[in-house]
């Protein structure tokens, strides 16, 4: 069953609970005060996000070692991947439950997800083998198809550590710019299930974080340079970008930082930055506890959710709370 939240008046906190949507109405105020508005971290999903759109997963550093190095040696037609039972798919299951995670914010049944109403396209984790399509099965029992776009991502192998010096702006421009180009081919070979243009989620984690973000920073340049998102007779748009973990530097590019900001107030796009207090690759603290660069939230083998999305919990291997650091 899946774990639903919504926001709604003064309650700021995420309670999942189990096959129930949450939904918090209004809170006590004194008369003179009124009743507080919905925040935009309450509205932007639904906003953003309809039936028929396609979620763009972007994985980061070493994402070929956790995901197509898995995938690609299968030998079902469509494979079958699940994090509760493959360790491997479960260390970067972030983009695939990041983006579960917005569809429940948005309140996009589960039936979409599993049925390819809304679509799932994976971008840069450096597959070779020939599959076009996996199966995700998600911590909450969902079987959602994964669509290959295909891509490299610059920092694809190997640790955070050793690829440091590839966090770099000159690689986020190369990783972007695949990026745009592969959603840009995939789209009108695969039509619209709605007949109107769609909007393109990112959800990404990681080097994949800065590469999303770079897209959607320079979305403008990126698309002069090659020509628009043509899609069901108009053009698709990105009206949200979820990036999580994302490096605290790199190398002549600067970032927005954590937080909801809209960067274009014509077309209302929206970068979302999520960092855990005691992820260290955000800090560059790299001596610190690796299982705080994980958003994916367990407490043991039970899902709490996706952090800054769905819950506000963390745990640092499977224990609740923050990641103990020197």
């Amino acid at each position: 069953m899946a774990r639903r939240l919504l926001f709604v008046g003064c309650m700021r906190k995420f309670v999942p609970l189990l096959g129930l949507t949450a939904v918090f109405a209004g809170c006590a105020t004194d008369a003179d005060q009124g009743t507080e508005l919905p925040q935009p971290i309450d509205t932007i999903w639904a906003a953003s996000i309809r039936l028929g759109d396609m979620f763009v997963l972007v994985p980061g550093t070493g994402s070929y070692d956790y995901i197509a190095k898995v995938i690609d040696p299968m030998t079902d037609k469509v494979p079958v991947v699940d994090p509760r039972t493959n360790k491997s798919i479960a260390g970067d299951s972030i983009v695939f439950e990041q983006a579960i995670a917005s569809a429940h914010r948005a309140g996009i049944p589960d039936s979409a997800l599993e049925d390819g109403t809304m679509q799932f396209g994976l971008w840069g984790a450096g597959f070779t083998g020939t599959h076009e399509q996996f199966i995700y099965v998600s911590y909450e029992g969902l079987r959602v198809p994964i669509n290959i776009l295909g891509g490299a991502n610059t920092c694809t192998h190997g640790s955070v550590s050793a690829n440091l010096l590839n966090y770099s702006g000159a690689n986020a421009l190369i990783d972007a710019t695949d990026m745009y180009k592969r959603i840009q081919a995939w789209l009108p070979a695969h039509p619209s299930v709605t007949g109107q243009p769609r909007n393109i989620i990112l959800d990404s984690h990681s080097w994949g974080g800065a590469d999303a973000e770079y897209l959607t920073l320079e979305f403008a340049k990126i698309a002069a340079a090659n020509g628009p998102w043509t899609d069901a007779g108009g053009v698709a748009q990105l009206p949200l970008t979820v990036a999580m973990g994302v490096p605290g530097f790199v190398i002549g590019y600067s970032f927005q930082g954590p937080g909801l900001k809209y960067l274009d107030p014509v077309v209302k796009n929206a970068l979302y930055e999520v960092d855990r207090p005691d992820d260290p690759v955000h800090s560059l603290q790299l001596q610190n506890n690796g299982d705080g660069h994980q958003y994916t939230i367990l407490f043991g083998s039970d899902f709490q959710g996706s952090y800054g999305v769905t819950t506000e919990e963390m745990s640092c291997g499977g224990v609740p709370g923050e990641c103990v650091n020197p």
